[in-house]
């Protein structure tokens, strides 16, 4: 079975994808859309992408494809502890460095350390195709920030270690199939936790729409783990909410939660109940 990610060899997704399928191939894609577009189209059984981080917040464009490609089902979680190192060419120092490229989010989580040393920031796709680009253009004066995955495999030098802001950084991912079959490859450490659910709606043009899309969850007792809010796209400043609430809506009270909060909504899209990510895998230790 063929696992599809967002990034090259090396990457934190690649990790995660490696935890949630370890019997799988994992399959590199360039670009969130491109791991979409793999799942939809058949290339891949299955798609691991990040969905948040615990400093950076959300990664956007994944909630607007999970929004846009109806068929891709949330099946899995997992909760992945994310040590980000400066990486260099061999032979490098430190002090040698004054850019650093490196995925936004990655640039984000590490931008504090990054700022106190005068190192100028720069976008790559990936963090690992940072490492990739730092150990091809041989330059002491270029890094990457990437795991020490990325730099084993590329052959670079780590100059800092744990240079994340917060010593807690760590990022949600979701896997994804057109199945919920799949499941069953995923190890059964990662699938005993309670039942949680994701969705995405947009409320009905009513004054307190918002307060009555939610109520119904507080009522039954249902804890709500994370609500967004991203442009629709569809008109200017119109809006769709995406929504985390531990339950399982099969099952009482969230059958009856979520049939009160359809009234207040103009649509609502689940996108997958899945086990809860009970532990933080550290792939990077």
């Amino acid at each position: 079975m063929r696992v599809a990610y967002q990034g090259v060899p090396g990457a934190f997704s690649e990790a995660a994808v490696a935890s949630l399928f370890p019997e799988c191939e994992a399959l590199p894609r360039e670009t969130f859309a491109d791991v979409f577009d793999a799942l939809e189209g058949g290339a891949a059984q299955a798609a691991v992408v990040p969905v948040e981080n615990s400093q950076a917040g959300a990664v956007v464009d994944v909630y607007d494809l999970l929004r846009r490609h109806r068929d891709a089902l949330i099946v899995a979680e997992a909760k992945v502890r994310v040590r980000h190192h400066l990486l260099g060419v061999p032979g490098a120092r430190l002090e040698d460095v004054r850019t650093a490229r490196s995925h936004p989010q990655a640039l984000a989580q590490s931008a504090e350390w990054l700022r106190d040393r005068g190192i100028r920031s720069a976008v790559a796709f990936d963090t690992a195709g940072a490492a990739a680009e730092v150990a091809q253009l041989g330059d002491a004066s270029v890094a990457a920030v990437a795991s020490a995955r990325a730099a084993e495999r590329y052959g670079l030098a780590v100059l800092a270690r744990s240079i994340e802001t917060a010593a807690d950084n760590m990022t949600r991912f979701f896997a994804l199939a057109r199945s919920a079959d799949v499941a069953a490859r995923i190890p059964a450490a990662l699938r005993s936790g309670p039942p949680k659910t994701s969705l995405a709606y947009a409320t009905a043009n009513l004054p307190g729409a918002l307060v009555r899309s939610l109520q119904p969850f507080a009522t039954a007792g249902l804890q709500l783990t994370k609500i967004e809010s991203r442009p629709s796209r569809e008109q200017a400043w119109d809006y769709v909410f995406y929504l985390d609430f531990e339950g399982d809506p099969a099952s009482s009270p969230a059958t009856e939660a979520l049939a009160l909060m359809r009234t207040a909504c103009a649509w609502v899209h689940v996108l997958g109940t899945y086990p809860a990510a009970t532990t933080v895998l550290e792939p990077d230790a």
